[in-house]
């Protein structure tokens, strides 16, 4: 296990109580290090955490192990809440009671309950972060990049949930998107395949798998960069239904691509090269066939 018990998660969950029966929460603990290993780092990752450390030896894989402890320990909480005060009796389910202590209100506890997504979301972010950068050429951690985890996350140049926030408000703002980060991993195979869909008439899939592959090689030139952005903004876009929007990121993107055909070379062999009639006019998109 990447963590082990109730003393271990105490550091980033001050209110847990360490007199909780550490065997209520080893469950807890499995599944949510289940969770985080299935979605986000890989079995290769979670092999090399759960190595013994002599206690002589420095733990050179320290950060990211406790990056990982504490999402695990945020998930098992977060799993926890609903059922650690119920015990099933043979009467049927009764509620532990502790003469120490005052049972918190329902408001402290639904606030509890909301605000935990949303700190397992910016922590499996600095995990994705922290692993994309030390993943790089001969980095720690390179065998993450040919993970079923990585291709998943890439899959769309979005592999952030508050990269994905972003892009959201950008478009309509006035509907949030959800920070849960079950949520975040469902609509990326969604934009994956939006952005192919939509863009596909004005750069070609082609260019878009491309430049892809070229993000997930960290092998991208700045022109790259440029068009991406209006690719993800695309992606998003055409996710929340605003079409006008989609298209116009688009053709944005497209316009990168004619300004340097030979730094897009997918785009430059498909027949969306030559397509005509496809331009902005004043951030309009005009002259549509």
């Amino acid at each position: 296990m990447i963590l082990n018990n109730l003393n271990e998660a105490r550091q980033f969950l001050p209110s847990v109580n360490v007199t909780v029966d550490n065997d209520r929460f080893k469950d807890f603990f499995r599944r949510a290090q289940e969770w985080m290993v299935a979605k986000v780092v890989g079995t290769d990752i979670e092999d090399v955490l759960e190595t013994d450390i002599e206690l002589t030896s420095t733990d050179i894989h320290k950060e990211l192990r406790l990056k990982c402890q504490r999402v695990i320990a945020e998930k098992a909480l977060l799993d926890a809440i609903p059922e650690m005060d119920m015990q099933l009796t043979e009467a049927g389910f009764a509620v532990q009671k502790n003469d120490n202590f005052s049972p918190a209100s329902s408001q402290r506890v639904d606030r509890l309950v909301k605000t935990l997504p949303e700190r397992i979301a910016a922590d499996v972010d600095s995990i994705v972060r922290f692993l994309m950068k030390t993943s790089i050429g001969n980095g720690a951690y390179t065998y993450w990049r040919s993970s079923e985890q990585f291709t998943y996350l890439t899959a769309a140049f979005m592999p952030l949930c508050e990269e994905y926030t972003s892009y959201c408000n950008g478009v309509q703002p006035d509907r949030k998107p959800s920070k849960n980060y079950d949520d975040f991993l469902a609509v990326i195979p969604l934009m994956a395949k939006e952005l192919r869909e939509v863009a596909d008439y004005y750069v070609s899939r082609a260019e878009i798998d491309r430049l892809v592959e070229l993000y997930r090689d960290n092998d991208l030139l700045e022109i790259h960069r440029k068009a991406i952005v209006s690719l993800k903004d695309c992606a998003v876009a055409a996710l929340r239904y605003d079409m006008p929007q989609a298209r116009n990121a688009a053709v944005q993107a497209r316009e990168v691509m004619l300004g340097s055909p030979d730094d897009f070379t997918a785009f430059k062999a498909s027949s969306a090269y030559n397509r005509p009639s496809v331009n902005l006019d004043g951030g309009k998109l005009v002259n549509m066939l």
